[in-house]
């Protein structure tokens, strides 16, 4: 992975120079779209945001990073800080995790894509069938799944 520091020249790179495609489970990207005409979507990919925190006492820095849902590397900084109650720490790089593209957003959080009438969660790897009204089952069972929310119609 190609980890960017945030900054004015990486901004204003062309999208296509930062970032690579990255094939997901069963195709490439490419394959896989969203319900536009049905569900709200939104431009979304997942960056980490790479940061140091002083340990307890503050002799010593430990670098760790942190995942979220971003439209580019600005936007995960500030979501980091919004996410986070880190205080006293510095970003030093953002690296994307997966690209940025069109995904449906339940009222959960997580990400959904669609090919036919298959669905596939982004962060779980579950194959889902969600109904018109946005609601979800498991595509096996056809039991109902709360905890994934459901999607917004439009």
């Amino acid at each position: 992975m190609n980890t960017q520091n945030v900054n004015v020249n990486t901004a204003a790179q062309e999208r296509s120079e930062r970032y690579g495609k990255k094939s997901i489970v069963n195709g490439s990207s490419d394959d896989w779209d969203v319900k536009a005409c049905l569900f709200v979507t939104q431009e979304i990919g997942r960056f980490s945001v790479k940061f140091s925190a002083p340990c307890i006492g503050g002799t010593v820095n430990l670098s760790c990073s942190h995942i979220t849902n971003a439209c580019n590397p600005f936007d995960a900084v500030m979501r980091f800080a919004r996410e986070t109650s880190a205080q006293g720490c510095t970003v030093y790089a953002v690296e994307q995790v997966e690209p940025v593209r069109p995904v449906c957003l339940s009222t959960t959080g997580y990400r959904f894509m669609q090919k036919g009438f298959i669905w596939l969660c982004l962060d779980t790897g579950v194959f889902v069938d969600v109904s018109d009204d946005g609601r979800m089952r498991r595509g096996d069972d056809g039991r109902t799944l709360p905890y994934y929310g459901t999607l917004t119609r439009i």
